[in-house]
């Protein structure tokens, strides 16, 4: 199996994923430990209510049977009825309890107790009978010998069941908390330490061999083509990139021995056909070294398409290519024998007046103009028309050897500029600042 560059990226970022998919397993595992045993802490701690107030009622109807038995006849009922009640309550409360435990030991001591507490309650009962049969004496010795403790005992020994499972609950709680902080620190170490690992690999392997490709890509941008073939060890793609230069220099090594294609390369726009921007360059340096012997005017017309972007974006980046090249061919066809017609980037085209004042520029700017909206190419989201436009900027000077062809181009630049701001489709010179609209200009 090929291991590509594009692998290697994909099994290290795995690795790292996979990394952080088990944190947050382990995360959320612990996590839902950490939420079962608080659940089971709150249920514990209402059972200890449950069981703080059966203490209450066992021991408040204990009390309320020693009172019945020392109490006077006319107040006696009251206190049986007391008894009564609190027996009621530990019943509800003894209930309420065993529905609350699902622990099989705690329903073990709550039957102990449960048992324990219904013969202490009919062995009260009985005793407090005894009373009623005039056995007052009797009845006190016997309700004095029946302890209460065997039952309080057995309440005891569940309470302390309870308290003991919190802290166990607690203790885990802890635990799990501990053990969550603990995953994360390790994991999330050993994802920053694996990152670094992987990045300082990749960096090392693909740094050595991007120097070695722009070394000889700078070689062949120097005009210097003989360098040596680049070979690369594995087949990935920095292999492929190497072996695509390779067949690169070697085509240039054929090519460059065609002068007269190397020279139409040079000068001609490969999209739209006419002079592109360095032909431009090199013959505005040659006109206005040219001109500047006799102080000759010069003049340059600078004008982009209108809202171009929303026509790729509407008919398609092909469409976008056949607009440049229609528009390019009616420039062409618009100009003099003399003046040289150029895409200068994009959307953007200039055209080179030499010898020529600004009413001649604004004159074959207008008849482009003109051509092109005769030829009517559709632009549905234009906000000007609803065919293609274009916005033109001129500016015209006298040649000079102490003037700068450069501030020509930014007289232009800053007309166009000022034509787009003016509303489109129009033409502003630089001396005048103002758009011409449609059919101002003479042809």
């Amino acid at each position: 199996m090929v291991f590509t560059l594009r692998k290697k990226l994909y099994v290290s970022f795995l690795a790292i994923i996979v990394l952080f998919v088990i944190t947050v397993i382990l995360s959320t595992v612990l996590t839902q430990r950490i939420v079962h045993l608080t659940n089971e802490t709150l249920a514990t701690e209402k059972r200890l209510e449950v069981l703080q107030r059966l203490n209450l009622f066992a021991r408040t109807a204990n009390d309320n049977g020693a009172h019945y038995l020392l109490a006077p006849l006319y107040v006696e009922e009251d206190f049986k009825s007391q008894f009564d009640a609190s027996v009621q309550y530990v019943e509800e409360e003894m209930s309420l309890l065993e529905s609350m435990t699902a622990d099989p030991d705690g329903k073990a001591q709550i039957a102990r107790f449960k048992e324990r507490w219904t013969a202490f309650a009919r062995s009260k009962q009985k005793i407090m009978a005894l009373k009623k049969q005039g056995e007052v004496r009797g009845a006190q010795e016997s309700y004095t010998k029946d302890s209460f403790d065997p039952v309080a005992f057995s309440l005891h020994s569940f309470f302390k069941a309870e308290q003991s499972r919190i802290e166990q609950y607690n203790s885990d709680i802890q635990r799990s908390g501990r053990t969550i902080q603990w995953v994360n620190y390790t994991m999330g170490s050993s994802a920053i330490v694996l990152s670094i690992l992987i990045a300082f690999l990749l960096s090392n392997y693909l740094i050595r061999r991007i120097r070695l490709l722009r070394r000889s890509a700078q070689t062949v941008a120097e005009g210097n083509l003989q360098v040596a073939d680049l070979h690369f060890k594995g087949q990935d793609e920095l292999q492929e990139l190497a072996e695509a230069f390779n067949r690169m220099t070697h085509s240039l090594r054929t090519v460059i021995h065609s002068n007269q294609f190397l020279q139409h390369l040079s000068t001609r726009d490969g999209l739209t056909g006419i002079a592109n921007r360095r032909c431009y360059d090199e013959t505005m340096e040659r006109e206005w070294k040219r001109l500047s012997e006799f102080s000759r005017p010069i003049s340059l017309i600078l004008f982009d398409i209108d809202y171009f972007k929303r026509y790729n974006d509407r008919y398609g980046h092909q469409a976008g290519d056949e607009c440049l090249r229609e528009v390019a061919g009616i420039l062409q066809r618009s100009v003099g024998p003399g003046d040289l017609a150029a895409r200068y980037g994009g959307e953007e085209f200039v055209v080179l007046l030499p010898d020529q004042e600004e009413e001649e520029a604004v004159r074959t700017a207008e008849r482009f103009r003109q051509a092109l909206a005769r030829r009517g190419i559709p632009h549905e989201l234009s906000e000007v028309s609803g065919s293609v436009t274009v916005s033109i900027g001129i500016a015209s000077a006298t040649a000079s050897d102490t003037g700068n062809p450069g501030s020509l181009l930014q007289e232009a630049d800053q007309a166009l500029y000022e034509a787009k701001r003016s509303g489109r489709n129009g033409i502003c010179s630089h001396r005048g600042m103002h758009s011409r609209s449609e059919g101002e200009v003479p042809l």
